[in-house]
């Protein structure tokens, strides 16, 4: 969280320096210059319906190689990957899915847990890339990797673990995790309560990383409030936030809060097991370990200690520990390396770097 502050107050000194109009036209406009450069490389938005009645909305690459199947965090949609997907598209075929209860996939409250949202990933490669996949999980979503991994082994070539929270999200540590208060609890909170029915607006009052801005809070979470009701439609923007912070909760307007509440209630986790399910994952794997912290309260900020991460490459059979300089987005931070690390778990397993895959069928829908 004090990247976060270093973001914005750096980002201040500079927006100086270059004009308040040209730093805030930055900051409120970063995220359609990126979903542009991704229609331009050839990415388009589709979506499809599994046998459950669960519809996925993901966009695909063309087919310029082997297939990855990107699955992102909590809060956030397939968009949160637009910095990497136009690079990634020169030499693989991507798919970029949004997970149920996320952007503009199904919700399905009372199924979120990580047995059924793994399940939807493992039917949506059968059913709509239809060849083992290179998968990259961040964050919650390489839990979602992990167990398709371990449960449907013949649909995966790979794995990338981009900063998983393994063992801190177990229920015996979730209320020392980050995630637990600032997006669970406030989540869990929303949702026991009647009057407030922008989950967007009540997060931005309830987050515990805007508490590192003191007295400036009230004035954040107000300049948003006022944002969402000008713009109920719209993702939230502040302009006076750079667009690393921005990212951070940018879909929180097409966001379920129930997924979040699964985890206040470890619903999510249910029965998983992640020292098991880790040791019965074969393919070759690369985990990626982003910056932590524990603050002066006990709370993990991060997804991983360093025992955590080395108790979990020690159980992945195939594994390689990549340690970044970076925060939890470390695809978005970092964009470079997270591209060089995919294409480096290609080549380690075997696989060329042009490979036609057949195309999905889906309903297409117009990038904009």
């Amino acid at each position: 969280m004090l990247k976060i502050l270093g973001a914005v107050f750096g980002a201040v000194i500079v927006g100086g320096g270059l004009g308040i109009g040209s730093y805030a036209w930055n900051n409120t406009t970063f995220a359609n210059r990126e979903r542009n450069a991704v229609k331009k490389a050839g990415y388009v938005e589709r979506t499809h319906e599994l046998p459950t009645g669960v519809r996925l909305n993901y966009a695909e690459g063309p087919a310029n190689g082997p297939a990855v199947l990107l699955v992102h965090g909590q809060g956030v949609a397939w968009e949160d990957y637009a910095p990497v997907l136009p690079q990634l598209a020169q030499d693989f075929h991507v798919f970029a899915v949004d997970v149920v209860g996320h952007g503009s996939s199904s919700r399905t409250p009372g199924r979120y847990d990580v047995n059924a949202i793994g399940a939807d990933i493992a039917a949506f490669i059968d059913d709509v890339i239809g060849k083992p996949v290179i998968l990259s999980g961040h964050s919650s979503g390489g839990l979602i990797a992990a167990w398709v991994a371990a449960n449907e082994p013949a649909h995966i070539a790979g794995v990338l673990f981009e900063d998983p929270p393994f063992f801190s999200t177990e229920p015996a540590r979730m209320p020392q995790q980050f995630n637990y208060v600032d997006l669970a609890s406030p989540a869990h909170e929303f949702l026991q309560q009647d009057t407030e029915t922008d989950f967007a607006s009540w997060y931005m009052e309830h987050n515990a990383w805007l508490r590192y801005f003191g007295n400036g809070r009230a004035g954040i979470a107000r300049h948003a409030r006022n944002y969402r009701t000008a713009h109920p439609d719209s993702p939230l923007s502040i302009w006076f936030f750079p667009p690393g912070v921005n990212r951070s909760f940018q879909f929180m307007h097409e966001f379920d809060p129930a997924f979040a509440d699964a985890f206040y209630t470890c619903q999510w986790q249910g029965d998983f097991d992640q020292q098991a399910t880790l040791e019965a994952v074969g393919v070759p794997s690369i985990l990626v370990h982003a910056n932590w912290r524990i603050t002066d309260a006990g709370i993990l900020e991060g997804a991983m200690t360093d025992d955590d991460a080395s108790r979990a490459c020690t159980a992945l059979p195939n594994c390689r520990i990549e340690r970044v300089n970076t925060g939890h987005g470390f695809h978005g931070e970092d964009p470079r390396t997270f591209v060089r690390l995919l294409r480096e778990l290609r080549d380690s397993i075997g696989l060329r770097s042009r490979r036609e895959y057949p195309g999905a069928d889906g309903e297409d829908l117009a990038l904009h």
